[in-house]
C-alpha cells in the first residue's frame, strides 16, 4: 500500500501515512489535539483546515478527508483556552476522609508476649487485610523499628507504610464531564483544599456528545480502550500537575472521589456504554463502584482506592446525584429544584421525601455545538448581551469576539424579541417587518448569510467573518429550552405541583453559572414565575465529589440519595411530545 508524508501547519509536524487513512485518526493517533464536535459525522462544519497539494489549496472539513497524496494540512483554528468552571457551593462538614492514616507504635514480641504479627497489627479488631500485606508484614515492622503507620479504608488496611508517615495523606476529587474535567487536590488531614486543576476531555476528538462517544465504544473494542486511554491520562496530567504545583507527590495521592455522566462512568471503567443509547437506556452498574486505582491506570499511591459515586439512570448520572448532594435536596422540606445544563440537561425536583429526576438532550445548543458562530465559554467568546440605544456586549478575555457561547446565545435571543425583531414563534422577521421602534434601529443588521435570515452582531472579529445569529441557531435553541422546560412541566405534575410552589432554583454547572436569569426567563427556558428565585451553585458536582472525599458519612449519603431518586424517562411520557411542542414558542 501507498504511502504518503503528511505535514502539519503551523507546527511542522511530518508523519508519514498509509493511503486513504482518515484525517481524523493522523491526528488521534499521534497526539495532535483537535475537536470534532459531531464525531466525524460532518454535520458541523466545525473542523475545517485549510490543505496545500500539487493542484493548489482549498478548505476543507478534517473529519472528511482521506489522505489520497502529500499534503501539508494547516490547523486553522489552534486550540482554545477554555474558561473552565471549578467554583461551586461549599459548605462545611466534620472530617472523616474516605481513607485514613494511624500512627502506631507496637509492642515488640517475647516469649511472654508471642502474638502472631498481623495480631500486633490489628488487635482482636476484625479489621480485613491482603495477601501481599500479609507477605510483606514481618520484615516490614522489624525494619521499621516496630513504628508502622496504617492506611486504613472502612474495616480494611490496604497498606502499612514504615514509620510515621500520617502528615502524607492527600486526596483528589473529580468532576468528569463529557466537555471538561475538574480536579480538586484536598489534604485529608486538615479538610483543606490545596489546588484546583482543570482541563478539556479529550475525548471530545471524538464527537461533543455522549452519543458520539457511544458509537465510538461500541463499534468496536479497540474503540473503547482508546476512549477509556484518553480520560485516565487525562487523570494522571491534572494528578501530576496539581501535586507539581503543591510541592507532593503522586505516591502521598491516596484516595480519588469522581463524579460523572453514566457515559462518563462507563468509559473510566472500561465498561461497555452500548445499551445507554438503545431503548430501555439500562446501564451496567448503577452502583457505587470501588477500584484500586492501578486497576483502571491511575497513578497515586499503589495502595490508592478510587471511589466513584453511584448512578442514578442511563442519562442521570453520579455528577447529578454528586450535585444534589451539595445543594443538599435531601433535606429540604420545601419543594426545590435543580437543574444542570452542560452537554446534557439534568433536573431532580423534590424534597427530603420525596425526589424526581429527568434528563433532556439539550446541552449542545448552549455549549456552542450546531450553533453557526457556536463556541464554549472560551477567550473571544460573546457571553453577555444588552440591546437597547446601542447594542452593547461583553467578551471573554476582553478580546475581540469569535463567536458567541451558551449565555450570549440566550441574551441575545431574549434581546431580540424584546426589541420585536424575533417573533414569538421564533422567526426572525425581515427587515420591512420589523415594527418596533427600537427594533428599527437595528433593521439594517438583518441580512442574508448563506441563504438564511440573520441578525449581525459584530462584524470587527478576531476571525475576520461577522460574528451572527441566523434562524438555524434560533430552532436550535428552541429545541433545547423546549425540552427543559418540558422536563420541569412534567416533573412538577409527577410531583403533583405547581410553579409556584418550588421555593428556590438551583442552577448547577457552567451555563447555569453564567446566564442572566432574565434572559432565562424570557425565552421561557425556565418559568418566568421563578425569576427571583434562582441561585447559582457553580460546579455542584465537583463540590458534591469534595464533600464525599473529606467525609465517609457524605458518601454514604450520596448513595443514599442515588436510592431515594426517582428517574422518570421523558421519552416514555406521554404528554411529553406535546408538553414539548406547546413549549417551543417563545
Amino acid at each position: 500500500m501507498n504511502k504518503y508524508k503528511i505535514t502539519i501547519l503551523p507546527d511542522n509536524i511530518e508523519i508519514s501515512v498509509e493511503e486513504n487513512t482518515t484525517f481524523i485518526k493522523v491526528l488521534t493517533e499521534n497526539g495532535i489535539k483537535f475537536e470534532f464536535p459531531c464525531g466525524g459525522a460532518g454535520k458541523c462544519k466545525k473542523c475545517k483546515v485549510k490543505i496545500f497539494k500539487k493542484s493548489g489549496q482549498e478548505e476543507v472539513l478534517a473529519c472528511q478527508l482521506k489522505v489520497t497524496e502529500d499534503l501539508a494540512v494547516e490547523i486553522l483554528k489552534k486550540e482554545q483556552k477554555h474558561e473552565i468552571l471549578t467554583e461551586g457551593v461549599e459548605r462545611q462538614v466534620v472530617l472523616d476522609p474516605l481513607i485514613k492514616k494511624v500512627y502506631l507504635e507496637l509492642p515488640r514480641p517475647s516469649l511472654e508476649d508471642n502474638r502472631d504479627d498481623w495480631k500486633r497489627v490489628a488487635g482482636n479488631t476484625g479489621i480485613k487485610t491482603n495477601l501481599k500485606i500479609l507477605q510483606d508484614l514481618p520484615e516490614k515492622i522489624r525494619e521499621s523499628d516496630f513504628k508502622v503507620t496504617l492506611v486504613l479504608t472502612g474495616d480494611e488496611i490496604v497498606a502499612i507504610e514504615s514509620r510515621d508517615t500520617s502528615d502524607k495523606l492527600l486526596g483528589m476529587a473529580f468532576d468528569i464531564g463529557t466537555t471538561t474535567i475538574a480536579g480538586y487536590l484536598l489534604n485529608l488531614k486538615t479538610g483543606r483544599e490545596l489546588i484546583r486543576v482543570s482541563a478539556l476531555n479529550p475525548q471530545t476528538k471524538y464527537g461533543a456528545d455522549v452519543i458520539s462517544r457511544i458509537k465510538v465504544a461500541s463499534e468496536s473494542k479497540e474503540g473503547l480502550e482508546k476512549l477509556h486511554k484518553e480520560v485516565v491520562a487525562e487523570i494522571n496530567n491534572l494528578i501530576e500537575k496539581a501535586v507539581k504545583e503543591t510541592g507532593y507527590k503522586p505516591e502521598e495521592v491516596y484516595a480519588l472521589t469522581i463524579a460523572g455522566n453514566t457515559t462518563m462512568h462507563h468509559l473510566l471503567l472500561k465498561i461497555q456504554p452500548k445499551y445507554l443509547a438503545r431503548a430501555p437506556y439500562v446501564p451496567v452498574v448503577t452502583e457505587r463502584v470501588i477500584v484500586d486505582a492501578g486497576d483502571i491506570g491511575i497513578r497515586i499511591n499503589p495502595a490508592g482506592k478510587v471511589f466513584i459515586l453511584p448512578n442514578i439512570a442511563g442519562f442521570v448520572g453520579a455528577d447529578t446525584v454528586a450535585a444534589a448532594l451539595a445543594a443538599e435536596m435531601d433535606k429540604s422540606d420545601e419543594l426545590k429544584l435543580l437543574i444542570d445544563i452542560g452537554t446534557n440537561g439534568e433536573m431532580v425536583l423534590g424534597t427530603k421525601g420525596r425526589l424526581f429526576a429527568c434528563s433532556t438532550a439539550a446541552g449542545p445548543a448552549f455549549e456552542g455545538a450546531h450553533i453557526s458562530c457556536g463556541m464554549r465559554g472560551a477567550p473571544g467568546a460573546i457571553d453577555h448581551i444588552r440591546i437597547d440605544e446601542e447594542l452593547e456586549y461583553t467578551v471573554i478575555g476582553e478580546t475581540l469576539p469569535s463567536g458567541i457561547c451558551g449565555s450570549g446565545l440566550l441574551d441575545v435571543v431574549a434581546e431580540l424579541l424584546k426589541a420585536g425583531i424575533v417573533d414569538k414563534n421564533g422567526r426572525i422577521l425581515k427587515p420591512e417587518g420589523v415594527t418596533s421602534e427600537l427594533g428599527q434601529k437595528y433593521r439594517d443588521r438583518i441580512v442574508d448569510i448563506n441563504g438564511i435570515r440573520a441578525f449581525i452582531l459584530e462584524e470587527n472579529t478576531a476571525t475576520g467573518q461577522p460574528v451572527y445569529i441566523n434562524q438555524k441557531d434560533i430552532r436550535e435553541l428552541q429545541l433545547a429550552k423546549g425540552a427543559i422546560a418540558a422536563g420541569i412541566e412534567i416533573l412538577l405534575k409527577t410531583f403533583n405541583a405547581k410553579v409556584e410552589d418550588i421555593s428556590e432554583v438551583f442552577l448547577a454547572g457552567a451555563f447555569g453559572n453564567y446566564l442572566k436569569p432574565e434572559s432565562a426567563c424570557e425565552v421561557g427556558l425556565i418559568p418566568r414565575e421563578l425569576e427571583g428565585k434562582i441561585k447559582a451553585i457553580g460546579n455542584a458536582a465537583g463540590g458534591g465529589a469534595k464533600l464525599a472525599l473529606l467525609s465517609e458519612k457524605e458518601y454514604e449519603r450520596a448513595v443514599m440519595i442515588s436510592k431515594k431518586i426517582h428517574y422518570i424517562e421523558l421519552s416514555t411520557e406521554p404528554e411529553f411530545s406535546s408538553v414539548f411542542a406547546k413549549n417551543l414558542g417563545f
